[in-house]
């Protein structure tokens, strides 16, 4: 049990690392979107991509000893927790201690980047809206020019005089 406790610090602690890694790109993102800069955005979604894949690894690897972890404490596997682990390392106040300690500073950072993102799809969310609305007064500006060209006595229109027909009234 002790080298599994030991494994899943280990990969909580590089799993933080990482995301805290991830925090700093998301704020160049953050800038890129601001400035509209679609070459550096397209970078760091390179960028982000790779990160994303290391992340998927160790996201893996942390399910893989938790379910070990709760084989070995008679608990759900699909269902067991941190907190849960946590509380079993109550006869080893120090490993506790220091899973407690991990756990609280990737929920932190975990928590910065979640801000970090959102902020970022408020921005791109922005960025698409004004997009639509240029577009839309593009669309309405061609719509309305081709529709009122009146000649001077307003009996041409786009250059066509109207066809008089020889329709008598009084019949």
């Amino acid at each position: 049990m002790a080298s599994l406790m030991e494994e899943l610090m280990e990969t909580l602690t590089a799993e933080e690392k990482l995301y805290a890694e991830l925090i700093p790109i998301e704020e160049e993102k953050t800038r890129a979107i601001v400035g509209n800069d679609l070459q550096k955005m397209q970078e760091i979604t390179d960028r982000e991509r790779d990160m994303v894949d290391r992340t998927t690894a160790l996201e893996a690897k942390r399910e893989e000893i938790a379910i070990n972890i709760a084989t070995v404490l008679g608990k759900n596997p699909k269902t067991i927790t941190l907190d849960e682990i946590e509380d079993s390392l109550k006869k080893q106040p120090e490993d506790r201690k220091k899973l407690q300690t991990i756990h609280d500073k990737l929920r932190k950072t975990v928590n910065r980047l979640r801000d970090v993102n959102e902020q970022n799809k408020e921005l791109l969310q922005e960025s698409m809206d004004m997009v639509e609305f240029n577009m839309n007064v593009m669309r309405s500006a061609r719509m309305t020019s081709g529709s009122s060209n009146y000649g001077s006595d307003a009996s041409e229109v786009n250059g066509m005089a109207p066809q008089h027909s020889r329709f008598d009234a009084t019949q």
